[in-house]
């Protein structure tokens, strides 16, 4: 396939970072990129503004590799239940999994706006009309871990 793919915008996601999905199984943003060509795995962009902490959200379908192309980022998981959540830092050229089935939150915690890819596998799945959210294949949890411990 000849062709060069970049993300066409960024929307604002439930967990309160900005996400422009661009190589994905569902995505229909993307000219001449047939549907269902990548059954297996996406492709997305993500933008964590400065302060921002992430909703908590579990991934109970895909597993996630958040790779660091700008700036720097803070990733809290929590893989099973019991367990204490730790903390990951990441910076430029560095990455994280987070498996299936794990809970986690990103925090940008500096002064600079983070600009990330998300690969993720299976695909991800994520519909919305207008401003409701139809399906998302992560279910958002607490604003904050000590809510998740209650």
């Amino acid at each position: 396939m000849n062709q060069v793919f970049k993300p066409l915008g960024y929307m604002t996601v439930p967990d309160g970072t900005q996400v422009s999905p661009f190589l994905n199984a569902t995505d229909s943003t993307q000219e001449n990129l047939p549907l269902g060509k990548l059954r297996e795995m996406s492709l997305a962009s993500g933008k964590i503004a400065p302060g921002v902490h992430s909703w908590i959200h579990h991934l109970p379908l895909v597993a996630q590799i958040i790779y660091v192309i700008e700036g720097s980022l803070s990733v809290v998981m929590q893989e099973l239940h019991g367990q204490e959540p730790y903390s990951l830092h990441l910076k430029f050229g560095e990455a994280a999994l987070c498996e299936r089935g794990s809970f986690l939150q990103l925090r940008n915690e500096s002064e600079k706006m983070t600009t990330v890819l998300y690969m993720v596998s299976p695909s991800y799945v994520f519909e919305q009309e207008g401003e409701e959210v139809k399906y998302d294949d992560s279910v958002l949890v607490a604003k904050t871990w000590e809510e998740c411990q209650n």
